[in-house]
């Protein structure tokens, strides 16, 4: 733009000494075009020199959080990871776990993550098929043949837990690794048993029950919606504080901060006739595990 109105002030200041034929006017209109010249390229270089500041510095920015996206993500797609700002405590005191990733990791390379629910008998590895759903319904966490299966995490999901929602899996028959998952919508249970623990590699992540209830859905959340559109996500998040089942059990206060935080883990009990027991919990603090 800066150059084509350049180019039209030459042509009129070449028209008019044209016109007059006056040497002195010629002088004096070209040196005025070389004043005027200079004055542009020199707003044009500061002008470039503050855009291509401005732009490196917002590249920065956007290079940090394309590293926190999963391969799946799509162009022009964006996820906010604004749980990485929140201070690096949690709340009250660590359960009493040993975990101990590594040693698991030579039994089973799968093992991914270790999960802890206070009140609960949850106090097991995570593990992690990146090509099946079904495999750890029938295997234990030693990866032998068993009917009560293991815990494990959605095929789909990161394992540092960075998706917006992270779905953990398991039967919840008796002696099923999740059959407690139904004690949840008890309103006085998930009131003293408000926490839930996952020892990843590098950190504790604590996160805090805000919704126990039932359903017949056995549809993949992580197919049904792209939790990494924002308003996808808080669309989702509006409908699971929207349940009326007088069984389920939904802590209101929290629905901002399942909103706000973009983080939130589901667990997902399933009974032997297809039923779903679901425990849904948003991030509320993490500690390092160094």
């Amino acid at each position: 733009m800066r150059k084509s109105s350049l180019l039209g002030l030459s042509l009129l200041v070449a028209m008019s000494i044209s016109a007059c034929g006056n040497t002195a006017q010629v002088e004096t209109a070209e040196q005025n075009q070389t004043d005027i010249a200079s004055e542009a390229e020199s707003e044009t270089s500061s002008q470039e020199a503050a855009s291509s500041f401005v732009s490196e510095e917002t590249e920065e920015e956007l290079v940090a959080d394309i590293e926190n996206l999963p391969n799946e993500m799509e162009d022009g797609e964006v996820a906010a990871i604004t749980y990485n700002d929140l201070d690096e405590t949690i709340a009250g005191i660590l359960p009493d776990a040993e975990v101990d990733l590594g040693l698991l990791r030579e039994k089973n390379p799968d093992v991914c993550a270790y999960i802890v629910v206070p009140g609960t008998s949850i106090n097991n590895p995570v593990l992690k098929k990146n090509d099946s759903n079904e495999y750890y319904l029938e295997h234990n966490e030693e990866n032998e043949d068993n009917p009560n299966g293991c815990i494990f995490m959605d095929m789909g999901n990161e394992t540092d837990f960075t998706d917006p929602v992270t779905c953990l899996y398991a039967k919840s028959g008796e002696e099923d690794p999740f059959v407690d998952l139904a004690g949840f919508q008890d309103p006085n249970f998930m009131d003293e048993n408000e926490f839930i623990y996952v020892y990843s590699d590098e950190f504790v992540t604590q996160y805090r029950v805000f919704a126990a209830y039932s359903t017949d859905d056995t549809e993949r959340l992580l197919v049904r919606y792209n939790f990494y559109d924002y308003s996808e996500y808080q669309k989702y998040i509006d409908e699971v504080f929207s349940i009326r089942d007088m069984t389920a059990t939904i802590n209101k206060d929290l629905q901002d901060m399942a909103i706000a935080t973009w983080n939130i883990i589901t667990l997902i009990g399933m009974d032997k006739d297809g039923g779903r027991q679901v425990v849904q919990a948003v991030f509320n603090g993490r500690t390092s595990t160094n």
